[in-house]
């Protein structure tokens, strides 16, 4: 049997707000191509970590910048990753082709999303988007100002499938990501992006993978809820004359859980969680009649 011809083959757009540096993009490259997709990878030339769902260009002369570069390939480490790049393979067998183009564009990753799916990246529309693997948890509440969440949000708007990966870091000073955790996003990333492939595009799955030590091994993968707050909080720490410095906090793992199937509870156990997320949304059930008692006290205009 010969290949398969490209226009048969589904498209899928790979993104992320760590920026095209991002040893992440590979994880969902390689869960891509298995899954029998072209792949597209469009992600900001420069960190964009925080963007939300923003969408801002660094245009030059009304054109977006976009040039193709090499793809970062981490290693892995653990069971089955005696060769730390083996795993890679097939998809850098692929780099340089038709069927694995990376880009690097001066835009946020949302706006990377948005372009994508009107086809800028070479005329086809994806038929899904990955964002991440972000370096660093996306979980409760703080998800809203996630640029990899916000990436993934904007294909769901559309009516895109979508899917938001991110992974904890050996340390929030390096946001490192350790061998072993490469490994064990790989190993969560592949079913999470089957379930996507098998539901419509209704939400977006936010999947989020622990970091582990040598010799660590992932609990499993469960469903979770968003907890009130994230894996970290932030807090002012020092004001001054014409400064205020930042600092933040993991909350005590000893503190009483409100949910005990939330996100950060259940990565703190070692599982690997998965949410989904909708996007913006009316709230149903509020009453506005009183805004017509509250309009005479908007003084007119002029």
């Amino acid at each position: 049997m010969g290949p398969v011809p490209e226009q048969t083959r589904p498209l899928a757009l790979v993104t992320n707000d760590d920026g095209v540096e991002g040893r992440g993009l590979a994880l969902l490259v390689v869960a891509a191509v298995e899954a029998g997709f072209d792949v597209v990878v469009a992600a900001p030339s420069r960190d964009r970590s925080g963007a939300s769902a923003a969408v801002d260009a660094e245009l030059e002369d009304d054109r977006l910048p976009v040039t193709e570069v090499a793809l970062p390939w981490p290693d892995l480490a653990g069971e089955g990753h005696e060769d730390p790049r083996a795993w890679s393979a097939e998809a850098r067998a692929l780099e340089g082709t038709d069927r694995l183009r990376v880009l690097a564009v001066g835009a946020s990753p949302a706006f990377c999303t948005r372009v994508g799916l009107r086809g800028a990246f070479g005329g086809r529309v994806p038929d899904v988007v990955l964002s991440g693997v972000n370096h660093g948890m996306n979980t409760g509440e703080a998800v809203l100002h996630s640029g990899t969440v916000g990436a993934a949000l904007t294909a769901t708007v559309f009516g895109v499938r979508a899917l938001a990966a991110s992974a904890g870091v050996a340390s929030t000073t390096t946001l490192e990501v350790a061998p072993t955790t490469w490994a064990a996003v790989l190993e969560a990333v592949r079913p999470a992006l089957r379930w996507v492939l098998d539901h419509e595009p209704t939400g977006t799955l936010n999947l989020n993978v622990p970091h582990l030590e040598p010799g660590e091994r992932l609990q499993g993968l469960r469903p979770a809820t968003l907890a009130a707050v994230g894996v970290a909080q932030g807090h002012a720490f020092e004001a001054g004359e014409g400064y205020v410095r930042l600092t933040a906090t993991t909350p005590p793992e000893d503190d009483e859980p409100e949910d005990p199937g939330s996100d950060t509870v259940l990565l703190a156990q070692g599982w690997a969680t998965a949410t989904v997320l909708g996007p913006v949304e009316q709230r149903e059930g509020v009453s506005l009649d009183d805004l017509d008692d509250l309009a005479g006290a908007v003084p007119a205009a002029g």
